[in-house]
């Protein structure tokens, strides 16, 4: 009787730590049984991550709770990817709380950048791309890609997972913060577990957040929350084509608008697809079958471009005789300045191949004139305006705002400030002139366990993230160049909170406990993918080529490219131009 006694209680003593630990195999499983009603329900079937009990779990669930709409228009997005996000998942055998990540990661918008170039639904900076395989160039950007940055995200966790023994709180953390951090956290620890280690408060609240969507996928009902019907099968089909074809074009066959195109395809940078760089696409299985038909059935022109591989030391005005286009021509479609005279031959230029073709006039069988969006067509002038310099290292993208920090701000020192264009952009603080000594990123320690929870969840009206949102349901609208996006704080006081969004600092800054971060949203932008760069740099004697390319993200021969340097290489007092700050050679 007493060995049975001792056997009970060893088992509620292991349970128990399974509960509070990250480690071992996933110890929380939550059964759900019968037929998937949509794909909410395939989700939470593979729910296999421990529970972290920290009270920062109850404070983000009340927190997203209290803001049902920010909730579904992220949920929204979700539908074009999470079923194949799932499907991936469960081939692993990977937990399905992983499908929720992008919630945290980028609030499910597959062209959101963030300040520090991290791109896409998984957030990959441009070295982690590179080391999991994601293609980085003028043409295409694989971190935006749904399904090859699925493939390199969960390659990643998977070794995470591995690395940090088994336990996933540890393996987000390194996700968030890098494994070489965890590790150098752990050994100051003495080891232990998440919620022993001394880290920034964003990773420190990384795990109680998707913990917290967690929650109210769980149980929606229980928070108030109605989840879109998203249904438990594919949205989309990979297809292969054999020819050059314009995005125009393609939407065009397979009957849908060039932005819902864009919204599975968003790894493409430029108006034609190109067959040799990638021969895959991304259509809405609803579409699949039109667009088989109707090119078929076409027999017009595909594309409006071609790609040309340069030889190296090629002149532009060669290729561009050899072509019967003008220099300008060629210069202004693939982002050279007017000084610029030798291709690079590591990036294909664009040449066009059709004059005045118009993909409006495209009419397949059973479609409308015009297609839903009613404008397929990207002019030269409207390509000119968004194609990057030659040097640049990548196409406009979006940029999604930073994770946001707790700050304190006086709720009565607001103004309203306006783009050029018109309309509020974003509320700041206006009784104090912003101090010279400001800084783009302040850390913010947390130690775990020393903020106490909130007695209750915001109030729902006060709705950082809807505000931050709804600027940009699914299709999002531009935020024009020269408009307010980034409050920078004062050195001085780096210790209290960190750069967050105006509008959510001032009014959440009485409800949000010490250094608890606000949700970060995704807004669009063509042009801010080097916010924050200087546009020139002036030498000092002892930097290199090579230290200036690695501080500024670009590389060597983008800036000898722009800067017609020669075998002469750099001398001090030399004004540099920086890549993708607009500045031509």
């Amino acid at each position: 009787m007493k060995l049975v006694r001792f056997f009970l209680l060893g088992c509620v003593v292991a349970l128990t730590g399974c509960a509070s630990s990250g480690g071992g195999k996933y110890s929380d499983k939550v059964s759900y049984h019968g037929p998937n009603r949509d794909v909410w329900d395939r989700v939470r079937k593979g729910f296999d991550m421990p529970t972290l009990q920290d009270e920062k779990v109850a404070y983000w669930t009340n927190y997203y709770a209290a803001r049902p709409s920010s909730v579904q228009t992220m949920a929204a997005r979700s539908g074009k990817y999470i079923y194949h996000i799932t499907k991936e998942l469960e081939k692993r055998n990977m937990p399905t709380e992983l499908a929720l990540l992008p919630f945290v990661e980028s609030a499910y918008n597959a062209q959101a950048l963030s300040r520090s170039r991290a791109a896409g639904l998984w957030q990959f900076i441009p070295s982690t791309g590179t080391h999991y395989k994601l293609k980085q160039d003028w043409w295409k950007d694989d971190r935006r890609d749904p399904v090859e940055s699925t493939r390199a995200a969960l390659d990643y966790l998977s070794y995470l997972y591995t690395f940090q023994g088994n336990d996933w709180h540890l393996a987000l953390a390194s996700y968030n913060w890098g494994e070489g951090a965890v590790q150098r956290a752990r050994a100051r620890a003495g080891g232990g577990g998440y919620l022993d280690l001394r880290m920034p408060s964003e990773t420190r609240n990384y795990v109680p957040k998707l913990m917290a969507i967690r929650n109210i996928v769980s149980n929606p009902q229980k928070y108030g929350i109605t989840l879109p019907a998203i249904p438990d099968k594919p949205y989309f089909e990979q297809i292969k084509r054999s020819k050059d074809i314009d995005v125009a074009v393609m939407a065009r066959l397979a009957g849908i608008s060039v932005a819902d195109f864009k919204e599975l395809n968003p790894s493409y940078n430029r108006p034609t697809l190109l067959a040799s760089q990638d021969p895959n696409i991304l259509l809405p299985v609803s579409a699949v079958k039109t667009y088989k038909k109707n090119l078929a059935n076409y027999n017009g022109p595909l594309a409006t471009y071609k790609g040309y591989e340069p030889s190296p030391g090629e002149s532009l005005a060669a290729i561009a005789q050899a072509h019967g286009i003008s220099l300008a021509k060629l210069k202004s479609l693939n982002g050279y300045s007017s000084r610029q005279s030798v291709a690079l031959s590591s990036r294909a230029l664009m040449i066009p191949v059709q004059r005045d073709f118009n993909p409006d006039s495209i009419v397949p069988r059973g479609l409308p004139p015009t297609a839903p969006d009613g404008n397929l067509r990207e002019s030269d002038s409207m390509l000119a305006d968004n194609t990057p310099p030659a040097v640049a290292p990548a196409a406009p993208t979006p940029v999604v705002e930073p994770r946001a920090y707790a700050v304190n701000a006086p709720t009565s020192s607001l103004r309203q400030t306006s783009g050029p264009s018109g309309g509020v952009v974003r509320q700041v603080a206006s009784n104090t002139p912003a101090p010279s000594n400001t800084v783009r990123h302040a850390v913010v320690w947390d130690t775990g366990g020393n903020q106490p929870a909130p007695r209750s969840a915001p109030p729902a009206n006060d709705d950082p993230l809807a505000a931050l949102v709804a600027e940009n349901e699914i299709r999002n609208p531009p935020v024009n160049r020269g408009s307010a996006q980034y409050v920078a704080q004062s050195a001085g006081s780096a210790s209290q909170g960190a750069v967050r969004p105006a509008s959510v600092t001032a009014r959440t800054a009485a409800l949000v406990p010490p250094a608890a971060p606000a949700v970060r949203a995704a807004a669009y932008s063509p042009r801010s993918g080097t916010a924050g760069r200087p546009p020139e740099h002036f030498v000092s004697q002892g930097e290199t080529l090579y230290s200036l390319a690695k501080r500024y993200g670009t590389t060597v021969e983008d800036l000898k490219a722009l800067n017609n340097i020669g075998a002469e290489g750099l001398k001090a007092g030399l004004r540099l131009r920086l890549p993708g700050t607009g500045l031509r050679g």
